[in-house]
């Protein structure tokens, strides 16, 4: 098993990363993506996982005001749309985690808020120095993520300041909070599609293992990538 995991941009967080995905299978290789390593493309892997970091580029994102949007990174941008473009040809496993739901909404047509709190959402990124904050999610029912959870509520953590604010055509909502702010999103029409999860929160930064938003979320998506793997 092979699987590309993208470049945080933050070394501290990428360990956090690395070591939530190996923990499904620690015989996989990991390997990290980057436009600045030469990343040469997805041949030979078995799912893709798409990681938080910067906001994406406001020119892709629609994403108003502009001055409300933060650091950007649009070469990020650019390489993260190349990856996903060739793992949705392959019909590869796909994981997106929080800036990860982002840039595939985008990639699909979507278009996200600038600032949540600017615009009336409060409360989903706890401030510098303040301890983990963690709301409830409500799940769609007939959806993959409530298969994968088997819940239909629960609590997640919170780390964005950016949401969706208009979802791709392809995508369907499965997940949101209390005041509707977009928590998780995967295929509209699943015939004939590969496994996609992508999830607003960090699955990869919550200790309690038993919570099923984050183990579950993980052995999904490495239970995808076995399939991939097993038919490719």
């Amino acid at each position: 098993m092979k699987i590309v995991v993208t470049d945080s941009g933050n070394p501290d967080k990428q360990k956090t990363y690395m070591d939530w995905v190996q923990s499904f299978d620690p015989a996989a290789e990991l390997v990290v993506a980057s436009y600045r390593n030469d990343f040469s493309g997805l041949s030979g892997f078995d799912g893709l996982v798409l990681v938080g970091g910067e906001d994406v580029d406001p020119k892709l994102s629609k994403a108003i005001p502009e001055e409300l949007v933060e650091q950007i990174d649009r070469a990020r941008d650019d390489f993260e749309f190349r990856l996903l473009d060739e793992a949705m040809s392959v019909k590869m496993p796909i994981l997106g985690i929080c800036r990860g739901l982002q840039v595939a909404n985008v990639f699909l047509g979507g278009t996200l808020i600038a600032d949540l709190p600017a615009a009336g959402f409060e409360r989903h990124t706890a401030m510098k120095g303040e301890p983990e904050l963690r709301h409830a999610i409500t799940v769609k029912s007939e959806s993959l993520l409530a298969s994968v959870t088997e819940k239909l509520s629960g609590v997640i953590n919170s780390y964005h300041h950016q949401s969706v604010r208009t979802i791709a055509d392809d995508l369907i909502v499965s997940g949101y909070s209390d005041d509707d702010v977009v928590e998780s999103m995967e295929w509209k029409e699943k015939r004939d599609k590969s496994f996609l999860m992508l999830v607003q929160w960090h699955p990869e930064r919550m200790v309690d293992a038993a919570n099923p938003f984050t183990t579950k979320i993980g052995s999904a998506f490495f239970q995808g990538a076995q399939q991939y793997n097993l038919t490719k």
